[in-house]
């Protein structure tokens, strides 16, 4: 299957004709008993976040005649929206996550039949940890990490038992209010006719509010659906790109992996680009590592490398100048995008960033990352016309020191509040305190504002040393 068709081409799954079938059904018959089964329906499937997964047309009627009897009706509504529950095996991978096991644990035991945990060798308290649990569900095997997250995963799948396989990081938890959400979300699925393609993702809440809609994490183990990958790695059918249909879900994780003092611990960067470098050699024509190499590498990777590997993947022909026409359409070209404008700025080569803001907002008008952009853009270069204006003044005021027919002051302390002011606005604190601090005891400041308006800098310099 091409996982890029995102209709699940069922009208059983599609709202518009189950809101319309049930206003059918209430005007030909009346009340009935089974539209309740047709109303949770659509309350579930308001869980897929994203509708055009769903919709098989467009349905202008209000209503259609049903010209069939009430049994008749009833029966095929159990026939096709009456869904057995399948039980759920949680998979856990782990290496010494004494921090945060016991958490993921008790966020997603209400749902597992079984719990499933491989090890990778923790030398920490995490294997006491899931000991202590004392709970009937969880079985620990040990794997050695060979330095593929993959390979760990697939050997999870190899172990569980259960019809649904849910895949969850220990530095993950559930969210308390999805549990029932992603239960009647998978049941939902089980009749389905791509049910063995389906990869459903739930919504990753990072601590610092980002969320990522497109990881995959539920499918069923007789789909033969397997990981692949070292790294991020992602769920294909018999191993080829783009094979699973993704679909992200209303259920919410929460998951603080990545925050500074975790990722120090456990030097989770250097890590994955490591092994994301591994895949850009594996398959060095899919953008997929590409992007989450530069993306990841971006503060160590030259930039050389950087930009001409977001252009391999951008343009379709490498001898045009970027723009709209000559962009590659895959599910990263916006991301590399905009890898390429940051990576521009940080160079500041406006010329060439500009180029870049203007393609994204061609492409989404007013999108954040557009905007960031472009108000870096506007910022870096007030920055450079700030250090410029420091110099200037600079070498102003060394060569003009005394200027008897100043009106505002004939020693030229005024120019050295503006040089107070220019250093504090570039970073440099130590010797704007100086110069605040000559002025305060030569009674300038009061002199020049007659009011405390300065105040707010002078508090801030308070904690900066000479």
């Amino acid at each position: 299957m091409d996982g890029t068709n995102k209709r699940l081409e069922d009208k059983w799954f599609d709202i518009n004709f189950l809101e319309m079938y049930t206003r059918s059904c209430l005007k030909t018959f009346g009340y009935f008993d089974e539209i309740l089964i047709v109303k949770k329906r659509i309350e579930v499937l308001k869980n897929v976040l994203e509708k055009q997964y769903l919709s098989t047309n467009d349905y202008a009627e209000e209503f259609f005649e049903l010209n069939t009897t009430l049994e008749s009706i009833k029966e095929y509504i159990k026939l096709n929206l009456v869904i057995e529950k399948e039980p759920i095996s949680i998979c856990i991978m782990v290496k010494n996550e004494e921090r945060c096991i016991k958490r993921c644990i008790d966020s997603v035991e209400i749902l597992a039949e079984e719990i499933i945990i491989i090890d990778t060798g923790s030398t920490d308290n995490t294997i006491n940890i899931i000991e202590e649990c004392a709970n009937e569900k969880i079985k620990v095997f040990s794997k050695e990490w060979r330095n593929d997250f993959s390979e760990i995963r697939n050997y999870a799948i190899e172990k569980a038992t259960s019809e649904w396989l849910v895949f969850i990081d220990a530095d993950e938890y559930l969210d308390e209010a999805s549990v029932l959400n992603l239960l009647s979300t998978l049941n939902i699925f089980n009749n389905h006719k791509l049910k063995d393609s389906i990869v459903l993702c739930p919504m990753i809440n990072e601590a610092n509010n980002t969320i990522h809609f497109r990881t995959g994490k539920f499918f069923r183990k007789d789909s033969g659906i397997k990981f692949f990958g070292t790294c991020h790695e992602e769920p294909r059918i018999k191993g080829m790109p783009n094979s699973t249909l993704l679909i992200p879900i209303k259920v919410d994780y929460l998951h603080d992996g990545y925050l500074a003092k975790v990722q120090s611990n456990k030097d989770k960067k250097t890590r994955n680009i490591e092994l994301l470098e591994g895949m850009v050699e594996l398959e060095p024509d899919n953008p997929r590592w590409a992007y989450m190499f530069v993306r990841d590498g971006f503060a160590i990777l030259d930039n050389e490398y950087i930009e001409k590997t977001c252009l391999r993947f951008l343009l379709l022909d490498k001898n045009v100048r970027i723009c709209v026409n000559n962009l590659q359409n895959h599910k990263f070209t916006l991301s590399l995008l905009t890898i390429l404008g940051r990576l521009y700025l940080r160079e500041c080569e406006f010329e060439k960033s500009n180029l870049i803001i203007r393609i994204l907002d061609e492409l989404i008008p007013n999108s954040l990352d557009g905007k960031f952009l472009a108000f870096m853009e506007r910022f870096s270069k007030l920055k450079i016309e700030i250090n410029t204006l420091l110099t200037e003044v600079i070498e102003y005021r060394r060569n003009h020191e005394v200027d008897e027919t100043s009106l505002i002051n004939t020693q030229g302390y005024h120019i050295d509040y503006v040089l107070s002011i220019l250093l504090f606005e570039t970073g440099n604190y130590a010797q704007s305190k100086k110069y605040f601090d000559f002025l305060q005891e030569n009674h300038f400041l009061e002199e020049l504002f007659q009011d405390s308006s300065y105040s707010i800098i002078l508090k801030m310099l308070e904690s900066v040393e000479d």
